[in-house]
């Protein structure tokens, strides 16, 4: 087996990023142009759609392909943000780049005493420690306690009245980054009446789950029609032709059929002894027999559909058209498992031995009719009653099948972006704190030894050179934890004993007596030898009891519980970079106020590499419009107005978040890589014989 190693270096993931960024950067933003790719099967690929284009890329890079994977995950999830992903996946490994190549004082020392080789290993796996945790420990807290205040909403009145204007700004602004300038508007249109439709007097979140997961069953194409074309339909349009047509009208009894009508004697689960063509003969029109008899029981309990996954026997057919039944068949189980869904029915069985009994288990169609646009046929039906999502189906015309799949495509993405942003996304639990009284034991006006604690135990987390002295500084950290957490209840218990303080001093700064404590925080009010004190061998008195304690100023009932925090549903920002502004602004303060120089250092890295998006989508307009766009956001920031309310577009915070989320994921992910091992031939298997002794 011959095989081939190379050792992963940062320049290496650096370029491959900066190469496929360079691919969609062009179409990044409102301005941004379509991609064209070709392939030597003379194949062409036109589109806006930056996961469509970077997944069409034949990359034989193992790092560059496991970007592109990372990318697609985010995308069948999110629906959005191929693009603005790998754009910042490339700026932040530039950015580690330059700081493993010893432009920062604290990484030089922390490396010395290393060879050249350990030294980049150690670079990669601290960057990649850190990365993992600053979700949790940095992200979360700084999104849901900071930026949160600064969220818009999509609801009007209340969480369940939607205000349309603001969804169809949304839509317009996703539409505005996947389809070209002159079809923006009308797929948007399209999208905001297919939702409105789905979702009249149903529950919207599972409306857009089962579009989600059913949206091949909801949609179909056309080619050779101009886009204009394109049309939402009322009711399902199966994707067959009718077997057996009977034109009727006023409402008909659907009925749903997964196994053969016509069986043969095999497929009735009973014994059957023939020992001659005679007997053969008789049991073959016994059958017979009983197929008539089976349809005319559909006829007598009024069936007018029947919808079938399999093909059906001739003598089905005629027994149908004599009987003025309609017959679908060949239907995908996809097909039918969504039919089954909404009209909250199960499949009649005609195995069983129920010719007899009442077919209770039918749905009510409106209509049921054939369905011709362009070239093609379909079947076009309608239910009366449906449960969980009314049904309507939208059909994508085009000149050509590769520009309906591209709206499709985009379409689908879009229902993915509104099922993220009407959903409650719940973060980490994020530790809380208050001053307290002077009035309290010193057991609780000591609080602010927490943070301390708690920011050498991630500092001692990070650090990937685990010498035995580390080691038991980071098991004494642990000890300390864990007695903190036992003995919270025993603080909580004291806590109740004493009012709360009412009123705050006002913030001089956004950090000064903060709403929340967590690793790397500056503790103003705290003595300057407390760190001492924690890590000299003293012990650590009651008073850092409440390291994971949250302390809302106005609810007392929520005063002495862990809280979990979340980006609420419907919340959205200005579109063009404004996110990323302000979780860069946010994230700057935080690395002035932070204590530990490496957590410092790398948070301002990645509130650098946040600024690459805002800067990006201002590059085709006026020099000055990024200057212009940063001092515009953090004006209104620190005047607490809000964020540029005469912008015209908005995007969803939870997929803002999760687009940042899936970029730390990704690159944490390949910086723990250190060795590619390329296998060029495939092992021989050489088949191994057993003898007896060795069984």
């Amino acid at each position: 087996m011959a095989t081939s190693s190379t050792c992963l270096e940062l320049r290496r993931l650096a370029e491959e990023a900066s190469s496929l960024a360079s691919v969609v950067r062009g179409s990044l933003g409102p301005q941004g142009g379509q991609v064209l790719l070709t392939r030597p099967t003379g194949e062409v690929l036109l589109s806006r759609d930056g996961a469509r284009v970077l997944r069409a890329l034949n990359l034989d890079s193992p790092t560059a392909r496991m970007m592109i994977a990372c990318l697609s995950t985010h995308c069948d999830l999110v629906g959005d943000g191929a693009k603005t992903f790998i754009i910042l996946l490339s700026a932040l490994f530039q950015e580690i780049e330059r700081l493993s190549k010893g432009s920062n004082a604290y990484f030089c020392e922390a490396l010395q005493g290393r060879n050249k080789y350990k030294e980049k290993g150690y670079m990669k796996k601290q960057v990649s420690q850190f990365l993992s945790v600053f979700q949790e420990k940095i992200l979360d807290p700084l999104v849901t306690q900071k930026l949160g205040k600064h969220f818009q909403t999509v609801f009007s009145a209340s969480d369940t009245e939607i205000n349309r204007s603001t969804v169809k700004l949304v839509l317009e602004a996703y539409f505005c980054g996947k389809v070209s300038y002159n079809r923006q508007k009308f797929m948007c249109q399209l999208a905001y009446n297919f939702f409105f439709k789905a979702t009249a007097g149903k529950d919207r979140n599972e409306v857009l789950l089962l579009v989600d997961k059913y949206f091949s069953e909801l949609h179909t194409t056309v080619a050779g029609l101009p886009v204009s074309d394109s049309k939402i339909l009322d009711g399902l349009v199966l994707l067959r032709d009718f077997a057996v047509y009977c034109p009727s009208d006023g409402d008909k009894k659907v009925l749903i059929i997964t196994e053969p009508i016509h069986s043969s004697v095999s497929q009735l689960a009973i014994e059957v002894a023939i020992s001659g063509e005679s007997q053969y003969e008789a049991s073959e029109l016994w059958i017979t027999k009983r197929t008539k008899a089976l349809m005319k029981h559909l006829q007598d309990n009024n069936i007018g559909v029947v919808l079938s996954s399999i093909k059906q026997h001739e003598i089905v057919h005629y027994c149908a058209k004599n009987s003025g039944i309609c017959v679908v068949e060949c239907l995908s189980r996809d097909e039918i498992s969504l039919i089954c869904r909404i009209t909250n029915i199960s499949p009649f069985q005609p195995s069983l031995d129920n010719i007899c009994s009442e077919i209770t288990e039918t749905a009510i169609a409106t209509f049921c009719k054939p369905l011709q646009i362009g070239t093609k046929r379909f079947v076009h039906i309608n239910f009366a009653r449906t449960c969980a999502l009314q049904p309507c189906c939208v059909v994508f015309c085009g000149p050509v099948h590769g520009l309906n799949e591209q709206h499709a495509c985009a379409f689908h993405g879009g229902f993915k972006m509104l099922q993220h942003l009407f959903a409650t996304v719940r973060l980490t639990e994020c530790c809380h704190s208050k001053p307290q009284s002077q009035n309290l034991p010193n057991a609780v006006n000591n609080l602010q030894e927490c943070p301390a604690l708690q920011q050498r135990f991630v500092e001692m987390q990070l650090d990937c050179d685990s010498n035995e002295a580390n080691a038991r500084e980071l098991k004494t950290c642990e000890f300390k934890m864990e007695a903190l957490s036992k003995s919270e209840a025993n603080l909580l218990a004291s806590l109740q004993k004493y009012p709360k303080e009412e009123d705050r001093a006002s913030e001089d700064t956004i950090w000064k007596d903060d709403q929340f404590v967590y690793p790397g925080l500056k503790d103003k009010n705290s003595s300057s030898n407390v760190h001492g004190q924690l890590f000299n061998g003293e012990n650590c008195t009651q008073s850092s009891h409440a390291v994971s304690i949250k302390c809302e100023e106005n609810k007392k009932t929520d005063i002495h519980r862990h809280t979990n925090f979340c980006i609420k549903a419907g919340s959205v920002v200005p579109v063009g970079g404004v996110f990323e502004i302000l979780l860069n602004y946010y994230l700057s303060c935080y690395a002035k106020q932070c204590q530990s120089p490496n957590i410092s250092v790398l948070c301002t890295l990645i509130a650098d590499v946040l600024l690459t998006v805002p800067k990006a989508l201002c590059r085709t307009q006026k020099r000055s419009a990024f200057p212009q766009l940063y001092l515009e956001v953090t004006t209104a920031l620190r005047n607490d107005q809000q964020i540029l309310p005469n912008q015209k577009y908005l995007e969803s915070v939870s997929c803002k978040y999760q687009l940042i989320v899936s970029v730390l994921h990704c690159a944490a992910t390949l910086l723990r890589i250190d060795l590619i091992i390329g296998i060029k031939t495939l092992p021989q298997t050489a088949e191994e014989s057993h003898s007896d002794s060795d069984m």
